[in-house]
């Protein structure tokens, strides 16, 4: 290796597809971490970016083979963004990730940014696997994984991390429910509130529930269901009939990953265990519904991260979402921030939870 050989230079043509995607697969099958991509898939994540050009994206070349890239889009009016930064294992701690770090922030500055935010390739999503479970799967990876190669290089360029996301993991090949879960169940069926699969002969008020709950994400989600010729089933929460509480439709992804679109209840159920009952019961539901597992993340100031603990689920990786750092010799404030367009509403609260940036250095 030659590091005088590598050439940085800006992408040309769209016949370089091929090669940053080759970068991409190799990376990633040494790391073991996030999923490969085909040609296509890569193309359409990368083109799917809002300001996505060929002038901001850096590639790094060792004679004619593609070692490193960067990619920085134009957000708005003084305001630019670092998409990824992705070297080849072999080329780095040879500073190549800073000197693509170096051409982006100098991009900026050249367009007038006085402001740089390290953001991620939302809103498309890089899916990533659950770590010592063979071929568990998230569909996004919702920051930088704390402590890897990409966290410790941004922190070494002075970026701080913060607004920290906790990922769950729930294996289902063996799960049962608790007994703890099965007392609060019991419990709740004394007063006529029980957990069970929606049947619209046996429960109403369905739109009374969304527009109570007041959660857009949640109201759609139940319509886009339910206007299907053959909705897919998902549990309700019922006081006598009456739909005080709600999962996400029941169905399964190609990887056996259960579904998870959220869950709610009404302030008039609350305080009764319900919401860690119902979280424990979709995933059984979820299992008998042929899922092997499931997945979701939320931050890791949410104190409802303890019913999901209770209710079986497991903290398998926690990310950075969220950093900063002030550039000196540019006079750039550089941060690594939520990115704004992809939100999802917590399960329980239905605060968003926006899924950020990554990079791979």
């Amino acid at each position: 290796m030659n590091l005088n050989n590598i050439k940085f230079e800006k992408m040309t043509s769209s016949s370089q597809y091929q090669v940053i995607n080759n970068l991409w697969n190799d990376v990633v099958k040494v790391d073991g971490f996030y999923k490969p991509l085909d040609l296509n898939e890569h193309i359409n994540k990368l083109e799917s970016i809002n300001g996505f050009s060929f002038e901001g994206t850096i590639l790094a070349f060792d004679n004619d083979e593609l070692i490193g890239m960067g990619i920085g889009i134009l957000k708005s009016p003084g305001v630019g963004a670092i998409n990824c930064i992705l070297v080849k294992h072999e080329y780095r701690n040879n500073k190549v990730g800073e000197k693509i770090l170096k051409q982006l922030e100098n991009y900026f500055k050249e367009k007038g940014c006085t402001t740089v935010f390290a953001y991620g390739y939302l809103p498309s999503c890089y899916g990533w696997y659950i770590p010592r479970f063979d071929k568990h799967d998230h569909p996004c990876a919702p920051g930088i994984r704390v402590n890897s190669p990409e966290y410790l290089f941004l922190i070494k360029h002075r970026y701080e991390a913060s607004g920290f996301q906790e990922a769950f993991h729930l294996n289902l090949s063996d799960y049962e429910l608790p007994s703890d879960i099965k007392d609060i169940l019991e419990r709740n069926e004394k007063d006529g509130i029980t957990i069970e699969l929606y049947d619209p002969n046996k429960h109403y008020g369905i739109e009374e529930f969304y527009q109570e709950l007041n959660i857009y994400d949640f109201e759609k989600v139940i319509r886009d269901n339910l206007s299907l010729e053959k909705p897919y089933p998902f549990l309700v929460i019922s006081d006598k009939g009456k739909i005080v509480g709600w999962t996400g439709a029941l169905w399964n992804e190609e990887s056996g990953r259960g579904h998870f679109d959220g869950i709610a209840n009404l302030a008039s159920v609350r305080g009764r265990g319900l919401g860690k009952a119902l979280f424990a019961l979709l995933g059984y539901h979820s299992k008998l519904n042929g899922a092997k597992f499931m997945t979701f993340y939320t931050g890791s100031t949410n104190h409802a991260k303890y019913i999901y603990q209770g209710a079986g689920f497991k903290i398998v990786q926690t990310f950075a979402p969220e950093s900063r750092a002030y550039s000196q010799s540019l006079g750039l404030t550089s941060q690594l921030l939520c990115a704004k367009e992809l939100t999802f509403p917590h399960p329980i609260t239905g605060q968003e939870l926006t899924i950020c940036s990554r990079m791979t250095v």
